[in-house]
């Protein structure tokens, strides 16, 4: 992470040398922007996320398809997400939501500004999916992302096994099954009325509502906290993100996540052989080799993000081609469906805030690992107002 912080746990220095290279235990790791982008057009298994897990089980969520099912399946979802139904859906629900968190700030002077902005996320990401945004089923929704990772001691693990069954299913009986039922009987322009549509189980419902609640929530929330912090060490950027030049405060947007992506490391498994070029060398992988691509590394590569990368530049000049975030929100078949949702929630939330009189950081943030999305979060960031 780019910010100054007093956190322990900062990601490692960037490295893009070796491009591309296979450890001892066999995993393939990317570090290369022109390696990543060409493996990622790739059909492959998405790995990571729980997915060995989810698969086991039997369930079909979207992140976890390939091939003609995983198009058929986001070509249908992609409208809910399209920058035409963000902006002509969405955005009213956006904008009330914002004006409603803002007068929260105001009313109480300070507050730590996580509040804030998971319920932005919540809200915005429960609308799409059809759940109904109640601050316990946030708190569920947090619980899922703060699963630890499972401990060497067996009994430890099958422990938290449990617990962790105990959090998922919560979510399903408290806030998703209501939600089934309420679209069966009233179906609604969302992502589980399509999937009953669909003929889908409650159990898939499930997967998908963690998927887009936890992606929509964890993602976001962080995203907004890491843009307000570079906003208001940067007098330049905040000027941008406070003008009427909704291209510019994209474009700014978009470089912020370049450097910082909330999801660090996304992986991959190949059914067949793939090759993929880097330099003077092409590299064959073979099929169930597991991919790593470091997207703080991929994101700094000079070749492709040009001078000074692992500087923040809002107006940087880049090849035709390449995303303005890089892989801020992933590429090829399992590119971030709700990269316009985020970028529309973000700019509108911190446009509302720098507006603020006399808005200030009063203490923190501390900034650490969360090992669900092996990415940052942003805790304790107290903000107030005059």
């Amino acid at each position: 992470m780019t910010l100054n912080t007093d956190s322990q746990t900062a990601p490692a220095p960037y490295k893009n040398d070796p491009r591309i290279e296979k450890d001892a235990q066999g995993t393939w790791h990317v570090r290369g922007y022109a390696e990543a982008r060409d493996l990622l057009k790739e059909d492959m298994i998405q790995d990571g996320f729980n997915a060995d897990e989810l698969r086991k089980a039997g369930f079909d969520g979207v992140l976890y398809m390939s091939g003609d099912p995983h198009r058929q399946m986001r070509a249908a979802i992609a409208k809910y997400f399209s920058p035409t139904t963000v902006q002509n859906t969405h955005m009213a629900v956006i904008e009330k939501t914002a004006d409603e968190l803002i007068s929260d700030l105001k009313a109480q002077k300070n507050i730590n500004l996580k509040i804030l902005t998971r319920r932005m996320a919540a809200i915005i990401a429960s609308v799409v999916i059809g759940l109904t945004p109640t601050n316990e089923m946030v708190q569920r929704i947090d619980n899922m992302l703060h699963s630890p990772k499972l401990s060497g001691n067996p009994v430890v693990a099958f422990i938290q096994t449990l617990q962790g069954h105990y959090r998922r299913f919560s979510f399903f009986f408290l806030d998703v099954m209501p939600a089934i039922r309420s679209r069966r009987k009233s179906p609604q322009n969302d992502v589980i009325s399509y999937m009953l549509s669909k003929e889908k189980r409650p159990l898939d419902i499930l997967v998908e509502c963690i998927v887009y609640g936890a992606a929509g929530m964890a993602t976001t929330q962080e995203f907004i906290l890491v843009v307000l912090l570079h906003c208001m060490k940067d007098a330049k950027l905040r000027e941008i993100m406070l003008s009427d030049n909704t291209a510019a405060r994209y474009e700014a947007l978009n470089e912020i996540l370049r450097l910082e992506p909330v999801i660090a490391n996304i992986y991959r498994l190949p059914k067949e052989a793939v090759n993929v070029k880097s330099e003077d060398r092409e590299v064959t992988i073979q099929p169930g080799e597991r991919i790593a691509f470091h997207l703080y590394d991929v994101n700094v590569d000079a070749k492709a993000a040009g001078d000074a990368p692992e500087k923040l530049n809002p107006h940087r000049n880049l090849e035709k081609g390449v995303y303005r975030s890089m892989m801020g929100f992933g590429s090829g078949p399992h590119r971030c469906a709700g990269e316009h949702l985020a970028l529309a929630e973000t700019d509108v939330f911190i446009q509302k805030l720098l507006k603020l009189p006399g808005l200030r950081i009063e203490s923190g943030p501390d900034i650490i690992r969360n090992d669900t999305v092996e990415g940052y979060e942003v805790n304790d960031l107290i903000v107030a107002v005059d």
